[in-house]
């Protein structure tokens, strides 16, 4: 399974699928079975290190999530700008519960009116948020982003880093939003990336 999973990822697939050989483990639309698995990179390897995201801002929730905010925008930190600087939408990993508590969480005195002068990111959420609070996440890998800030400059000099279908965690209830990961730290992980695929391009 190794080896189909390691081609796909090199041939850029989210991953693979896995299905069980019992006679009854047949495909139905829209309903979810134990005998049909997804198999991603973050849920067997994933990044070196997770990454600790300030969420700045949110799209409202269509569907199912109507009422609640999903996705959340997510962000980095640059000491020596004082920015914060997008990495990506999240709107996988969190419970029904915890979005209930985000939507109270970020209410009228947290929303502000328009988009602050140290926040970078093409992105143009439905609301913005005043940094308050840091999130584990975590995703399957980076890629260069036109459209997020990160470590704009460091790795590319006019596109930022971005990270691969990322998944919340958890709360990071010890920091302080300026705390967070830092540009450097994502262009740091960046750049190991891109030395593991060469290592392992040349073996």
């Amino acid at each position: 399974m190794n080896s189909f999973l390691n081609a796909a990822l090199h041939a850029s697939c989210e991953g693979i699928m896995v299905k069980s050989l019992d006679e009854d483990a047949g495909y139905t639309p829209s309903k979810r079975s134990d005998a049909w698995l997804k198999v991603k990179r973050d849920y067997v390897e994933g990044l070196n290190d997770s990454l600790d995201l300030v969420p700045i801002g949110a799209w409202h929730g269509n569907g199912r999530k109507a009422g609640w905010y999903s996705p959340f925008l997510m962000a980095c930190y640059n000491p020596d700008t004082e920015e914060f600087q997008s990495v990506c939408r999240v709107m996988s990993g969190f419970s029904d519960s915890f979005y209930v508590e985000m939507r109270d969480f970020f209410d009228a005195d947290k929303i502000c009116q328009k988009k602050p002068p140290y926040y970078r990111s093409e992105e143009v959420p439905d609301m913005w948020f005043s940094p308050e609070v840091v999130w584990v996440i975590r995703g399957a890998d980076f890629t260069v982003s036109p459209v997020h800030h990160a470590a704009i400059g460091l790795v590319h000099p006019s596109r930022g880093i971005s990270v691969r279908f990322p998944r919340f965690i958890r709360c990071v209830s010890d920091r302080k939003p300026e705390e967070c990961s830092t540009s450097a730290d994502i262009a740091d992980m960046f750049r190991s990336q891109i030395r593991k695929m060469d290592v392992k391009a040349e073996k």
